[in-house]
């Protein structure tokens, strides 16, 4: 089964060291997607406003990468 690596990003980087086997590509981003909502319902608050999550193989090459932009469109004032 393959081993994927999941290197998250949010102002600083977590480079995953261990790797996770699931049997795809497509299970690993449903793991990444996971992964995004579990931070953001269970972290109050964030040091960034850009999330990124890179999934990569064996030998380190990015296959996938997963990107969450905060932007507020705040009205203007006046």
């Amino acid at each position: 089964m393959p081993r994927y690596f999941f290197h998250i990003t949010d102002g600083q980087t977590y480079p995953d060291d261990t790797g996770t086997e699931l049997p795809s590509l497509v299970e690993a981003r449903r793991e990444a997607i996971a992964t995004f909502v579990d931070v953001f319902k269970n972290r109050p608050e964030w040091s960034s406003d850009e999330w990124r999550i890179e999934i990569a193989d064996v030998k380190q090459k990015i296959l996938v990468t997963l990107t969450v932009r905060i932007q507020e469109d705040l009205p203007e004032a006046g």
